[in-house]
Formats: C-alpha cells, sequence, structure tokens
C-alpha cells in the first residue's frame, strides 16, 4: 500500500454505493405475498448466477449467524429480521445484494478508502448483469421507483465511514453536520440511519437521489468527504500544538488499559480504540491499521459468540473481548 493511500485510509476507512431497485411487475416488499418474495429471490438469484455470488437465506441462518452478516455491514438490521428475505454474497464481501428489505433489491459494494467510483463500478456491473434478464420498476421522469419516495431517481446511496477523532475533542463534529447539511448530505453512525456514532466513526452519504445523475452524487460525497478530512488533518495538527505531550499521554492510556484490562464492554471498547488508532496515525505507536480493522471485527458480540460456538453471558463476553485485545497487542 503507498504512503499516500494509507494516509487517506487512516480517516476514510471505507466506502459504500447501495442502489435501490424494484420488480415492475412485484409489489413492493410490503405488499408482496410470501410466495411473491420467494419468487423475488430465485429470480435475483438465477439472474446473478454467473457472479460468483453465494445465496444465504434469512430462514436458514440463526440468530448469531445473522447478527455477524450486520456487524460486518453486509445487511442491514431491518433485512436481519424477515425470515422471508436473502442476500447474494461475492467471496471476498466487497458485493453484497440485499433481497427482500425495504426495496426489492438492494445492490451494495464495499470497499477500503475513498474509492467510490471503484465501488460503483462493481455494484454498477451487478445493476446491468440483472437488467439483462429482468425490468425494473423505472419511470422517465421520476427514474427508478423506490419504496421510500426519499431513494427514488438514481436509487443510489454513496457514503464514506471516517475516523474524526481530532474533531470530535475540539468539539467542531457539530460545525461538520451542520455544513454537509446545507449541501444535500448527512451524517449518520456506525451502522447507517437511526445509529450513533461509536468510536468517533462518521458515515457521510447524500440525502438527495432524485434530480442529481450518479455522477454529480458521487463526485458531490467524494469532495466532500476530502473536505471533512483536511478539516480533521488540521484538527489533528491543532491538538498536537496544543499540547503533544497532553495528547499522547490520553492516548496511550488507551492503548495501556487495552494491553491490561480483564473486562471490557462493546462501547469502552470502540471509544479507546479510537484513541488507540489515532496514536498510531500519528506515530506515538506502532501498530498497524490491518491489526485493528481485524480486531474491531473480531470482538462484536455476535462475533465473539460465533467463535466460541454458544451464547455467552455479557460478563464472558466482557472477558473474551479483553483477551483477545491483549493477545493481539502482545
Amino acid at each position: 500500500m503507498s504512503e499516500e493511500r494509507r494516509n487517506q485510509e487512516a480517516i476514510a476507512q471505507s466506502c459504500r454505493v447501495r442502489l435501490a431497485r424494484n420488480y415492475a411487475d412485484v409489489p413492493f416488499p410490503s405488499r408482496m405475498s410470501e410466495a411473491q418474495g420467494q419468487e423475488i429471490i430465485e429470480r435475483t438469484a438465477r439472474a446473478l448466477e454467473d457472479e460468483g455470488l453465494t445465496l444465504r437465506r434469512m430462514a436458514d441462518l440463526s440468530r448469531n449467524a445473522r447478527g455477524v452478516l450486520v456487524e460486518e455491514h453486509l445487511i442491514s438490521p431491518e433485512l436481519s429480521a424477515r425470515e422471508g428475505g436473502a442476500v447474494l454474497l461475492s467471496p471476498d464481501r466487497t458485493v453484497a445484494v440485499m433481497i427482500g428489505e425495504e426495496d426489492h433489491l438492494r445492490v451494495q459494494a464495499m470497499l477500503p478508502g475513498l474509492r467510490v467510483r471503484e465501488a460503483m463500478a462493481l455494484a454498477d456491473r451487478i445493476d446491468r448483469a440483472v437488467e439483462r434478464t429482468e425490468r425494473f420498476a423505472f419511470d422517465r421522469e421520476w427514474g427508478y421507483l423506490t419504496a421510500c419516495p426519499t431513494n427514488a431517481g438514481t436509487g443510489l446511496r454513496a457514503s464514506v465511514m471516517l475516523h474524526l477523532p481530532g474533531l470530535a475533542m475540539l468539539q467542531r463534529t457539530g460545525e461538520v453536520i451542520r455544513a454537509v447539511a446545507q449541501l444535500g448530505l448527512t451524517v449518520r453512525g456506525l451502522y447507517g440511519e437511526g445509529s450513533e456514532a461509536s468510536g468517533d466513526l462518521y458515515q457521510l452519504s447524500n440525502e438527495i437521489t432524485l434530480g442529481r445523475t450518479e455522477e454529480e452524487i458521487l463526485k458531490l460525497v467524494s469532495d466532500t468527504a476530502e473536505q471533512v478530512m483536511g478539516s480533521e488533518r488540521a484538527a489533528r495538527e491543532m491538538l498536537l500544538q496544543q499540547g503533544r505531550v497532553k495528547l499522547e499521554d490520553t492516548l496511550m492510556r488507551s492503548y495501556g488499559i487495552f494491553r491490561q484490562a480483564r473486562l471490557m464492554t462493546t462501547k469502552e471498547f470502540m471509544a479507546r480504540l479510537s484513541n488507540v488508532r489515532l496514536a498510531a496515525d500519528l506515530g506515538f505507536v506502532d501498530i498497524e491499521p490491518a491489526l485493528l480493522d481485524k480486531l474491531q471485527r473480531d470482538v462484536q458480540p455476535a462475533t465473539l459468540e460465533r467463535n466460541a460456538g454458544r451464547r455467552l453471558s455479557q460478563e464472558e463476553r466482557d472477558e473474551m473481548r479483553a483477551e483477545i485485545i491483549r493477545r493481539a497487542l502482545a
């Protein structure tokens, strides 16, 4: 990985493109029958059989398996609760096609860093593959028709996951949220709409899908993310100038707790992970970002239970989480 890309991914951790689509000859999910829902799954799987995707039906997955998919951002909490839903996954987990959520299809492509156009190319390939054999609900004036009017038009949501601890420490995240709102963008938490920010991670995405072209949306999200990243870099520089030793002490305390703690809740983990990420980005400690990314995945509640092979109590999860962290940083 180049130094430039590594510096970029220190703030822009990942990006996602999502296309909302509905078949023209079937009612929206809120109105379709169970049989029609299964028909949608079968038709989509057939249309994409040459794309190397694996079909996973929600009805065939345990509560824990669904939870892991949510933690990995491959499906939404809403889809995980729908027995008649399904997801098609690529082997490398960069593509996930949710079937039977709010719309018939939610085509998602996810990549590390600020690579929204590359993600769009992946999603567009899947979209075109389905359109070779199926017809989507489309209106010449309104574009793609969706269950929620806010998704009509392009049906495109592009988002970037940003790590903004510097702005958070300077209590300036509110300024950023207000500024991007004026551009027709929104800032959400780690798991999208309705979720809170955790670990100083914020999801920047477009609010408007109607009246703008796909290229205009991608450019707006990408350019705005670059501006926010610039503000975060300036905030980090300001914190260093205001008191390098004080900042280093704050961040390294979290690193010390990571290496010694015997119990660690998810909430505390995310807060301290943000500090350790920043310590690594500033060169206070030598930790590869990939290790911290893996650690974040490995200690989520559903993932802990999957790896343990059983249900765990709150304290068992907290103890296991702390042990995994200590081993990773030993």
